[in-house]
């Protein structure tokens, strides 16, 4: 069994930043997040370490461990550490062609999978739109025929959620919207291959590489790396 002291500085930063999210520590799990880029660590496994730990929040607030506003702060503390990443992102800086939309449904209890993935799409050369969080499924049609994105990407946490987006879907389509739905997130795992999507992913960087796959782009134009020193 590893011990804190047989610890990488890497692992251990990385294990401060997920215990301050979970305490909804903002300030500490900036320092951890900073501390670990300064120590020149792998980008994408911060990126994981983060949505994991939002993914443990879940858990606990669908247990009732972890009353909302509980989950308010964590979600803050997440997103301060995300903001420590940003600047060590990059990707080939082509503009990509096509509009993503990216929302949540009603019933998640955070949205940081759509944050994550906005931060993502916009660092990655596409067009983000900002659909909201909590939607309903008419307030998410609105939002489609309003912005006309060529991408819906909704994050899912929660099977209630997954609900929504099924409802959503439907009328989406009735409207006759040519935006492709792309599911991803926690709670996509009791979504139906045949519910009519276009995609399901199980995370935030699984979802983005196949945004950049149905708006045609060239293999390599959606892969994260650290930027060179």
């Amino acid at each position: 069994m590893t011990t804190e002291n047989e610890l990488s500085d890497h692992d251990r930063n990385s294990k401060e930043m997920a215990e301050s999210i979970l305490k909804g520590d903002s300030t500490q799990a900036a320092e951890a997040a900073r501390q670990f880029m300064n120590q020149e660590g792998d980008v994408n496994d911060l990126l994981d370490t983060i949505s994991d730990t939002m993914n443990i929040v879940t858990d606990l607030h669908e247990v009732e461990k972890y009353s909302g506003k509980q989950v308010e702060s964590c979600e803050d503390a997440a997103e301060k550490a995300l903001d420590m990443i940003r600047p060590n992102l990059r990707v080939e800086q082509t503009r990509i062609s096509g509009k993503v939309m990216v929302t949540s449904m009603k019933g998640d209890p955070h949205s940081f999978d759509k944050t994550l993935l906005l931060a993502m799409l916009k660092i990655g050369g596409f067009t983000p739109l900002d659909g909201g969080a909590g939607r309903s499924p008419q307030q998410v049609l609105a939002q489609v025929e309003a912005l006309k994105p060529d991408i819906l990407a909704v994050a899912i946490v929660t099977p209630a959620a997954a609900q929504n987006l099924t409802a959503a879907k439907s009328l989406v389509n009735a409207a006759r919207s040519k935006a492709q739905i792309v599911a991803f997130g926690k709670g996509t795992g009791g979504i139906s291959e045949r519910a009519g999507l276009h995609a399901v992913e199980e995370d935030s960087l699984s979802a983005l590489s196949r945004i950049a796959e149905l708006l045609i782009v060239k293999p390599g134009l959606s892969s994260f790396s650290q930027k060179e020193s």
